[in-house]
């Protein structure tokens, strides 16, 4: 005859048993729309996604009309290089955000996921790169403009000389009507889309970083072998 100690053990683990169960079941009919985002301020990030797609595809219209307009102007001042990036940034974030969840162990095709987080933030970084080197070159060129001399001043059917005592700019393409009007308000433009771009690039990047502890995940075997997830949310820090 068993001892009265060993049945209430057994009465307890069956308890427990079927609770697990009975969790597990909840827990796998919960619909996808429900299960916890990426990030912590997950609708912020799609908001600064979506801006970096605007922000990319303006800066690389505006880099293909200078392709157009004026090509040979020099490579920086072209920003090609900062559009391109922040765009591929904005659609690799809406992807992340739009189509993947939070990560667990144990979840399928979990590499995938991580793999497009990572690349989502890489870009997110070289699209912050690019777009502050690319505001500070355009604002160097128009420093530099103020304080040049351009020749011949009102000539149409001319190329332009633009000197000072240390340097001298020659645009093939454009005479200097075109420098001191159109090229300074294209410049302008691009100066600030850029900046605001790697504002956003820098800001959807800190959202990641601030969002690497955000769940915490335990894991409970039942009866049938199978891990129960359960997460915390962290609340944000006073």
């Amino acid at each position: 005859m068993k001892p009265p100690e060993y049945e209430k053990d057994k009465a307890s683990t069956d308890l427990i048993k079927l609770h697990n169960e009975k969790l597990y079941n909840t827990t796998a009919a919960v619909p996808r729309k429900y299960h916890p985002p990426v990030l912590r301020h997950h609708r912020l990030a799609t908001a600064l996604a979506a801006l970096q797609v605007l922000l990319g595809v303006a800066v690389s219209s505006l880099a293909v009309w200078l392709l157009i307009w004026a090509p040979n102007l020099r490579v920086r001042d072209i920003p090609y290089w900062s559009g391109l990036p922040l765009l591929m940034s904005g659609i690799m974030g809406l992807l992340l955000l739009c189509c993947c969840h939070k990560d667990y162990p144990g979840m399928p095709f979990g590499i995938w996921m991580f793999s497009v987080k990572v690349i989502s933030v890489c870009m997110a970084v070289v699209a912050g790169v690019t777009c502050f080197c690319a505001c500070v070159f355009a604002l160097l060129h128009l420093i530099f403009l103020t304080s040049m001399t351009c020749e011949p001043a009102h000539v149409l059917n001319a190329t332009c000389v633009c000197q000072d005592v240390q340097r001298t700019y020659h645009y093939a393409d454009l005479n200097c009507p075109e420098v001191g009007n159109i090229l300074t308000i294209l410049l302008i433009g691009s100066c600030a889309a850029n900046s605001i771009g790697g504002i956003l690039a820098t800001w959807y990047v800190f959202l990641h970083w601030s969002s690497r502890y955000t769940y915490l995940y335990s894991e409970v075997q039942n009866s049938d072998n199978k891990p129960i997830m359960f997460s915390n949310k962290l609340g944000d820090p006073k």
